[in-house]
């Protein structure tokens, strides 16, 4: 493993979606939800965008969306520790998702965190919530929905 290896925009990692019936795990939880440990992942109808939906909690889902569709320069580096707690053999078997923030009236624009990604190995089903402390790119990032119907 390589330290500091760019994980692959979800793009290329098609088969994150695909095996829906099986949960996706998060040992530690999510920051905020510890006890929440396992979530469904499905695809919406709008390309790049996914719910997670928590398995303990099903009142509780996030919205997540491919940050790589609509952050140009964006970019996840992933130490040797990140990939061994994905259970990884390199940084191409994980998927990088950001989750969205929904405004409370429609004037407002949609936001993306990009300092707090999930990364899911998609091969094994597990997954974690980083912490981006160096990231140029903030925890509200305007994503311009526009850019997703245009590609």
């Amino acid at each position: 493993m390589t330290a500091d290896a760019p994980a692959l925009p979800l793009a290329e990692r098609a088969d994150l979606a695909a095996d829906a019936d099986r949960p996706i795990v998060f040992p530690k939880g999510l920051l905020g939800f510890p006890e929440c440990r396992q979530f469904h992942l499905t695809a919406t109808a709008r390309p790049g965008f996914f719910w997670l939906r928590c398995i303990e909690h099903p009142a509780l889902r996030f919205l997540l969306v491919d940050p790589f569709l609509f952050f140009d320069g964006y970019a996840v580096e992933l130490a040797d520790h990140d990939i061994g707690e994905l259970d990884a053999r390199d940084s191409s078997e994980i998927a990088i998702l950001a989750t969205v923030t929904l405004p409370r009236n429609a004037a407002e624009p949609c936001t993306a965190n990009l300092q707090g990604p999930i990364a899911i190995n998609a091969r094994r089903r597990v997954a974690r919530q980083l912490v981006l402390a160096d990231s140029k790119f903030g925890l509200r990032c305007p994503l311009d929905l526009a850019r997703a119907d245009a590609a």
